[in-house]
């Protein structure tokens, strides 16, 4: 199951990164002469052996341990982002807030089992999570103590962007080799953050506020709004606000459209308002309406494989974020709202363009050194 768009997640992401910033890669079994990417030539399934860059170790719990020790913890200051492209599965005793990332040769990374690595590092050591794996909204519990949805806050900027709901899983995993077909969504997060898609095409229209800087939240509507599969994304920011601000989704989906435009950043107004276009809503109810139409009587059971159902449920649960957002601004919650507040700014944040200005002044400090 090791499919052959699992590697090119991997060698695109790589890509991004200037060539100075250190980094590991765990892949299969860490060997480059194993033949363990599956590929489809014709009608028949085959495989080959890796072909990226650099493997750094296997994707086992004891290859994933050693790079934490020997990588992470000594470098315990230095921001960190982890990208998962994988598989992912529901926790094995249905427990969905503690879901895992599988690894190679059976078993899994659980949120609580990297919750335990992360809470070793100091707490302004700021961490980034991109996750396309299936069933990884889960992770977003990384926010809290323990990764348990019902723990304290974590001190540190925790913020993550995962393909799908702790209950879903996620497209990406396929053994087409065509890459210009892969429509998932890891790929037009990095598309819409770096600028460059992952056939080297340059990517315009995600800076939604016109700031010529596109942030991480900018990336995460852009995916919303462009990616044409099942997935239905998450972003911290939509945990931190489900778990802190109580409002019934009967009120939520009884707010005037026009208020939520009105409450939405630039970005999250584009995704709702091409959301609702794809989708044909019109006028001041189209929250009860797309509401209705998904889980009111006569809904039924939705295939995870379909697109408008997706689409709805994106729209549906960013439009949801909007209102408890604005609820929790009128809450005169000082505190609650500084923490959120702070985390929006996090996920505001490029860590791709931090790492090319990084770069930048490291090689003007070795040329200045060299004269």
């Amino acid at each position: 199951m090791n499919q052959v768009a699992i590697e090119g997640h991997i060698r695109y992401f790589q890509s991004l990164l200037p060539a100075t910033v250190e980094r590991r890669v765990l892949f299969a079994d860490g060997s480059r002469g194993t033949r363990s990417v599956q590929f489809l030539d014709g009608l028949r399934m085959r495989y080959r052996a890796p072909r990226l860059p650099r493997i750094d170790g296997a994707t086992t719990r004891r290859g994933f341990d050693a790079s934490w020790r020997k990588f992470v913890r000594a470098r315990p200051a230095d921001p960190l982002l982890l990208y998962f492209a994988g598989h992912g599965s529901p926790d094995p005793r249905r427990d969905l807030d503690n879901n895992v990332f599988d690894l190679w040769g059976g078993g899994g990374l659980s949120v609580r089992d990297l919750a335990a690595r992360m809470e070793e590092l100091p707490d302004d050591t700021p961490v980034v999570l991109v996750m396309a794996q299936c069933f990884s909204g889960a992770f977003a519990n990384l926010l809290f103590e323990g990764g348990r949805p019902d723990g304290e806050l974590v001190e540190r900027d925790v913020v993550g962007f995962f393909a799908a709901t702790r209950d879903r899983p996620a497209s990406g995993c396929t053994p087409e080799i065509n890459e210009a077909d892969y429509t998932d969504f890891s790929s037009y997060f990095f598309a819409a953050l770096s600028g460059v898609d992952r056939l080297g095409n340059r990517v315009v229209g995600a800076d939604f506020d016109q700031n010529r800087f596109v942030g991480m939240n900018e990336a995460f509507a852009y995916a919303l709004l462009h990616q044409a599969t099942g997935d239905v994304p998450v972003a911290t920011s939509d945990v931190f606000l489900r778990r802190f601000v109580n409002k019934p989704d009967h009120e939520t989906m009884a707010t005037p459209y026009s208020r939520v435009l009105s409450w939405s950043s630039p970005a999250e107004r584009a995704a709702l308002e091409g959301l609702s276009d794809a989708l044909g809503l019109r006028g001041e109810h189209r929250l009860r309406a797309a509401y209705d139409r998904e889980f009111g009587p006569g809904a039924g059971r939705r295939d995870v494989e379909d697109v408008t159902s997706a689409h709805r449920l994106r729209f549906i649960r960013l439009a949801k974020s909007v209102v408890l957002a604005r609820a929790l601004r009128q809450s005169g919650d000082r505190a609650l709202l500084e923490r959120f507040e702070r985390l929006r700014a996090a996920e505001a944040r490029n860590p791709l363009a931090e790492a090319k200005a990084a770069s930048q002044v490291r090689q003007d400090s070795r040329r200045r050194a060299a004269r």
